[in-house]
């Protein structure tokens, strides 16, 4: 990948010199669309025209070319604009070549992070290794020729239809750059989305049409995307943006925020995924959704696909014979029925050799095929394989199978199933998780990929359900680790010793479908849980449903199933649904309600907030997280940082919660909402749902954000009457039940203002220190998010490397070295120390440890703040020894030169002696570093933690 961080004298090149698109300087466009101010260089060569642009063009706010549009970008990002405004940068290009080009987009038609969203192949190491910068260098090398959409009101596919057939040839190879080509030479505007329509805009607006006519704007879609009032125009007939807006007060409030630019901005980013679900009130004029442009392969077609597909796969696998032959005592046996089919035999085979590739004891049972599948053993070495003559079916192969199998666990397999990577083994990791784990199954898939199942349900009356059929598999509800009824013989895996208690399998199955259900039934009974774990993933490729059975005809099974479900609430289906999805009754329900889904990497609150849910999920409670201002970060994210048994609604948001806590009334024991300033908007939501009597509700302050702006006011000496704030920002939190604090310095304030139930839950922190000793570490940690130049962490980077570093540099010279690390916000970027030659920008880390390893001391200069300082604890978790603010050790609770060493936020030389006092001083490192871990592991642990959380939200189990 190529270097950034590089100023726009080093990146920006002259045709031929460069093969970043973006980066390519265009002397003949520059000349035309800046003919005024660069009339004297009609006669100049390229690179006198690109001098002029790095001394002059800059400074006037010039574009370099036609693919990075300087006066809507400084628009865009306001904060990146101020920066060139102050003379950090020389333009918004600079500033978007020193590694704006990672986050920020650099054209109003295109949008660097949706195009990485809807992109999951252009991973950082797919761009790397192509030599690519970021989205836009892919898109416009190869992206918009393959008609990828980056920006919603620009599809390639869409635009090429509307040209002559002639023109949309010659534009196939690059139909982004067809179109601007086509605004500059003022060309009649044609349409570029399904979802916007020029002519009925210039139609409805003539100022506009007139303002395009005398060349302030080039076109509709322009104007559209670039206005200074973006909400008093709507995009085309079918989308009112004062009714949405109206409607929608939440969303008009991000709007507000600038957190999307109008109602319709947002509407295409979430609207859209979810119009076929919306309530009927919901479409009407002004709120349609357009249809997609190319409708989807039905069902049938899919189907056919995956046929054609294993008919290519079983090609593969006959011509190498597949070895499941053993060097040790199998882990697994696997028993797997035929009956014909034999191409998706062979692809079931293939999928499970490729899948786990150590010692699988595989039992194959033939029930009278009479097609070349009654020769499987040509095409299998190492099988045991049974041949009957006529079809016994599935059960009674089943239990032939099970007297051959030797290995502790069991996986029946399905015939006609493939296997998703990995589905093996993270079976094999759940049944190990908890001996009293019975049996395992996992999400199984159509061809159409559609789930078939996501654990199953039994009703009362004997009928069973495969939870979530049909719906995506990305869908939130199918994706977390529950307790279920059963899962179906498409894939399950058992205790052999199990089975052997009931006497062999047989006898444990009863007809007509139902021997899956007993067989998970009869281990519930037994005192044996059934689990449903969605990273085990297996495709059926014939068509399912074998589950979703009538009522049990036989006496036997229906009792067993009634006396089974017994309680199970007497409500229509389609409420009772998520209360029977889970088999676990005694849980208890909490919904966890936060700004986005707390990933530890966006830092601030989000890690104590992550570890609140951590806590709860471990200690039993059942967790839904619902992210009120939707979730923006990649699925494999969400799941690798949430634990897999809790329920994430990433795609779910504000406008969405009162039609979800309507269908799941009564469902939820606790509602714990984070952060006081998300209590105001759910308030009259809760009030609306749950009339009669609401489930505990739970405030957790997080941080009381009046405290941190009172300090904010008085570093830039400005009146703040903290008194007034404090009783606006807790204006509504005699609503809810129990009051959470962060720090016992906020619980306090609180309770002065009449609160009297206040529980203090800080971070957690497991002291486990790095093992690199003082001599072999060097220099200055500093980790935390940035979510704004206004904020703490900006302010404390700031003055610790103005005032406090070139002290520190006086004393050890070269040796001065700062690290920084932590998530960035959208428009935020750390420019200004880009070329600081004792400083070193890491930006987001997934994985810190290395770091806490070889620095020998961790700063934290934070002048203003409230709530609880995360980042200290865990560097006192790594073993790293703290230099910070006396505000952050009051907050704490700790004592100077005991646990750490601070020094008041007006005083640099103080601070800076500490920090010199530490790196030197190896008795004094190691003090420090003992003290903390002993306050952090008496006051932080774990047990305190899940205690202090049980007794707010009550025990775990009812």
């Amino acid at each position: 990948m190529w270097p950034l961080n590089l100023p726009s004298q080093r990146f920006l090149k002259l045709p031929g010199s460069t093969t970043v698109a973006w980066g390519v300087f265009d002397p003949i466009w520059y000349r035309i669309t800046y003919g005024d101010d660069t009339a004297a260089l009609a006669n100049a060569s390229s690179e006198a025209v690109l001098e002029f642009y790095f001394e002059t063009g800059q400074r006037l706010g010039h574009s370099p070319n036609m693919l990075f549009d300087e006066a809507w970008h400084r628009r865009a990002y306001p904060a990146m604009a101020a920066l060139v405004e102050a003379g950090h940068f020389p333009s918004a290009f600079d500033a978007y070549c020193r590694g704006g080009c990672l986050e920020r987009s650099p054209h109003w038609l295109f949008d660097e992070s949706a195009y990485r969203r809807a992109c999951p192949d252009l991973t950082d190491a797919a761009m790397a290794k192509q030599g690519l910068v970021n989205g836009y260098d892919h898109y416009l090398w190869r992206g918009n020729a393959e008609c990828r959409i980056a920006h919603p009101l620009f599809d390639p596919a869409v635009y090429l239809t509307q040209l002559p057939p002639r023109e949309a040839e010659a534009a196939a190879d690059g139909p982004f750059w067809h179109y601007l080509r086509r605004l500059d030479r003022r060309e009649p505007e044609v349409r570029t989305s399904a979802d916007f329509d020029p002519a009925w805009y210039r139609e409805r607006y003539p100022d506009v049409a007139a303002a395009i006519g005398d060349r302030t704007w080039r076109c509709a879609l322009e104007h559209y995307l670039c206005n200074d009032t973006p909400t008093l125009f709507d995009p085309s007939p079918a989308f009112s943006e004062a009714c949405y807006l109206s409607s929608r007060p939440d969303v008009a409030a991000m709007v507000a925020d600038q957190q999307f630019r109008n109602g319709y901005a947002h509407f295409l980013r979430h609207g859209t995924s979810s119009a076929d679900d919306a309530q009927e009130e919901d479409l009407q004029p002004g709120f349609a959704a357009s249809p997609p442009d190319r409708p989807p392969a039905t069902g049938q077609q899919r189907l056919h696909m995956a046929h054609d597909r294993a008919r290519t796969l079983s090609v593969l696998t006959a011509r190498t014979r597949l070895n499941f032959g053993m060097t040790s005592a199998p882990a697994l046996s696997v028993i797997i029925v035929l009956h014909n089919q034999l191409t998706l035999a062979l692809t079931t085979l293939g999928s499970l050799r490729a899948n786990d590739r150590d010692n699988i004891e595989l039992i194959l049972v033939d029930s009278g095929s009479t097609d070349e599948t009654r020769y499987i053993a040509r095409y299998v070495s190492g099988a045991t394989c049974l041949r009957f003559d006529t079809d016994i079916g599935t059960q009674r192969g089943r239990s032939a199978g099970f007297a051959y199998a030797t290995a502790d666990t069991v996986l029946y397999l399905n015939a006609s199933t493939e296997l998703a990577p990995g589905a093996i083994a993270a079976a094999l990791r759940r049944m190990a998780t908890d001996p009293r784990i019975g049996a395992v199954g996992g999400m199984i898939l159509r061809p159409d990929n559609v789930i078939e199942e996501a654990g199953s349900i039994v009703w009362p009356d004997g009928s069973t359900e495969g939870y979530m059929c049909g719906a995506s598999p990305l869908a939130p509800e199918a994706n977390f680790v529950r307790d279920v009824d059963f899962c179906s013989g498409t894939f399950l895996m058992t205790r052999r010793g199990l089975l052997n208690m009931r006497q062999g399998p047989e006898e444990a199955l009863v007809p007509a479908g139902y021997n899956d259900v007993d067989l998970c039934i009869g281990m519930r009974q037994a005192g044996y849980r059934v689990v449903y774990d969605p990273a085990v993933v297996a495709i059926q490729l014939e068509d399912g449903g074998a589950h979703l059975a009538a009522p049990a005809e036989t006496s036997g099974g229906r009792a067993d199933l009634a006396a089974n479900h017994a309680s199970r609430p007497p409500h229509r289906r389609d409420t009772a649904l998520v209360f029977a999805r889970t088999a676990d009754a005694s849980q208890r329900r909490v919904l966890f309600l936060e700004d986005t889904v707390p990933l530890r990497v966006i830092g601030s609150g989000f890690v104590r907030s992550n570890d609140l849910v951590r806590t709860m999920a471990s200690i039993g409670y059942a967790v839904t997280v619902y992210p009120l201002d939707g979730c923006r970060f990649d699925l494999a994210q969400v799941f690798a940082d949430m634990p897999d048994t809790v329920e994430v609604m990433h795609d779910h948001a504000m406008e969405q919660l009162l039609q979800f806590l309507t269908l799941r009334l009564g469902y939820y024991d606790a509602i714990w909402i984070a952060r006081t300033h998300n209590l105001d908007t759910v308030c009259p939501i809760l009030q609306q749902a749950a009339p009669g009597a609401p489930p505990l509700v739970v405030l957790d302050t997080q941080a009381i954000a009046s405290l941190r702006q009172a300090g904010h006011a008085a570093l830039m000496r400005v009146p703040f009457d903290v008194n007034a704030a404090i009783a606006h920002e807790l204006r509504n939190a005699g609503f809810p039940d129990k009051i959470v604090a962060a720090t016992e310095t906020e619980a306090a304030t609180l309770r002065d203002r009449g609160f009297a139930d206040v529980t203090v839950i800080g971070h957690t922190g497991v002291p486990h220190p790095t093992p690199r000793p003082f001599a072999r570490r060097a220099g200055m940690l500093l980790i935390g998010a940035t979510h704004g130049l206004d904020r703490p962490n900006y302010d404390g980077l700031c003055w610790f490397v103005d005032e406090v570093m070139p002290l520190i540099e006086q004393e050890l010279g070269w040796q001065t070295r700062l690290t920084v690390v932590g998530h960035t916000g959208t428009g935020v970027g750390l420019e200004r120390f880009c070329d600081h030659p004792r400083i070193t920008l890491l930006g987001a880390v997934p994985d810190p440890e290395s770091l806490y390893d070889s620095h020998r001391v961790f700063v934290a200069p934070t002048r203003f703040a409230a709530g609880a300082p995360h980042q200290i604890y865990e560097a006192v978790s790594f073993g790293l020894p703290v230099v910070t603010t006396s505000l952050l050790r009051r907050q704490l609770g700790w004592v100077h030169d005991q646990e750490l060493l601070t020094a008041d936020g007006d005083d640099p030389g103080c601070f800076a002696h500490h920090v010199v006092a530490v790196q030197r001083d190896e008795t004094c490192w190691q003090r420090l570093r003992a003290a903390a871990w002993a306050r952090l592991e008496a006051e932080n642990n774990q047990q305190t933690h899940a205690a202090a959380i049980a007794a707010v939200l009550g025990p775990p189990l009812s």
